[in-house]
């Protein structure tokens, strides 16, 4: 699969697409998505696992503890994603907050929400000015990861702001860093 694969409410994926090779990050037993199906476990691209291993160690060193807390979505649960919020919240307010299934990142295994370990509790509150938040901002590109839904570009990406969704592409990463890009203006300058 191509790491670079712009997927978005544009640019879905088919609904029987999945990874090859997918590879468990964690146990994950405090997984906040248990109302849907608490047996899922968040799995990763075995491609981008080490990128993400390296990041992951590279960040305890600083004492930041950081996890994979969602990873790959299958269509048929991104759909019960999507469901449960439209439930709690709207349907209006749920195609902002939720990819819509096919339209998902994370169906590509190249796609992490972030949680992080505080005092040896799990959490995915995750904020803007957190240290975890400040530090995969300033460092994730080194590994090839990319804030996916940055601040102020949400008329782009078309989702709002969430500091904890990273996504994997490789070598680009440090452009679209260093450039202050989206992965769509990416591939609009360059692709």
């Amino acid at each position: 699969m191509d790491i670079k694969i712009l997927v978005n409410k544009e640019h879905s994926l088919e609904k029987d697409f999945a990874p090859e090779n997918l590879i468990i990050t964690d146990n994950n037993e405090s997984n906040f998505h248990k109302y849907i199906d608490s047996s899922v476990k968040p799995m990763i691209s075995s491609e981008i696992y080490p990128y993400f291993k390296k990041m992951q160690e590279d960040a305890l060193k600083e004492n930041i503890h950081i996890i994979v807390d969602s990873g790959y979505r299958s269509y048929e649960y991104q759909e019960k994603v999507y469901e449960a919020l439209v439930k709690k919240i709207g349907n209006e307010s749920a195609i902002k907050k939720v990819a819509l299934p096919g339209c998902s990142e994370h169906q590509t295994g190249l796609a992490i929400d972030i949680a992080y370990i505080r005092n040896n509790v799990y959490t995915d509150d995750v904020g803007e000015d957190d240290l975890e938040t400040k530090w995969l901002f300033n460092n994730a590109y080194k590994y090839g990861f990319i804030l996916r839904y940055p601040k102020g570009k949400e008329n782009i990406t078309g989702f709002m702001f969430e500091p904890w969704h990273y996504r994997y592409v490789g070598d680009i990463a440090k452009i679209i860093y260093e450039e202050n890009l989206t992965l769509e203006e990416y591939y609009e300058k360059y692709v």
